[in-house]
């Protein structure tokens, strides 16, 4: 019986590609690159690692160059997250209906902690979360390695669990861990990008919820 949802949080819980690209667009620039994608265009290419997707764009890591990018980003995004994104339409009320019918919520994420922490606080919805797992910045794991420790910690399996995320990541991250898979299209993957996988696929919160309360394996 499913009683676990797993989520995402940028691009999932949170509207953020938009942002993510425009900052990105601009450090590309600021570098002398030429680099001039659309947004359309960086749904279909965006993957991780960040790597991987910085070698489809053609750049080579001269001088440590995806380092240096990376750290512009970060510093930009700080400045810049909390007046610019915010929760997609129907989170909360998905949130809270979850919890109102005993389901057990978790967020998965590539973001630091306390970072992550003080979002959610800000956004409101941190007390709806049983647990949060993201990166402490003290060791090299990655986030199915978070995962898999959640899923051994919590007994999560196919039958019990479900992963909600946004990005091929999140598609491949599923099924390190072993569970259920929901694919949200209003992120930082396209629509067409996350059919490829074969996975279901859905564009609202309403589509969310219907599925979680419907599911069937």
């Amino acid at each position: 019986m499913l009683k676990n949802i797993i989520f995402d949080f940028n691009g999932t819980l949170i509207d953020d590609s938009y942002l993510c690209f425009e900052i990105e667009h601009d450090i590309f620039k600021r570098l002398g690159t030429n680099i001039n994608l659309t947004f359309d265009e960086y749904k279909d290419l965006f993957v991780h690692p960040v790597s991987d997707y910085y070698k489809r764009l053609g750049l080579e890591n001269k001088n440590d160059i995806y380092h240096k990018i990376n750290e512009k980003f970060f510093d930009e995004y700080e400045k810049r997250q909390k007046s610019e994104v915010h929760l997609f339409p129907g989170v909360i009320e998905t949130l809270k209906t979850l919890k109102d019918k005993d389901y057990n919520l978790f967020i998965l994420s590539a973001t630091e902690i306390n970072l992550l922490q003080k979002q959610l606080e800000s956004l409101g919805i941190l007390s709806y979360f049983d647990e949060l797992i993201a990166s402490n910045k003290k060791d090299a794991k990655g986030k199915d390695e978070y995962g898999k420790e959640l899923a051994i910690r919590r007994n999560l399996n196919y039958d019990n669990a479900l992963m909600i995320g946004d990005t091929l990541h999140d598609f491949d991250v599923s099924k390190v861990l072993g569970v259920n898979v929901l694919l949200y299209d209003q992120g930082h993957n396209s629509k067409k990008v996350l059919e490829e996988t074969g996975a279901k696929v859905v564009s609202s919160y309403k589509e969310i919820l219907n599925f979680i309360l419907n599911f069937k394996n």
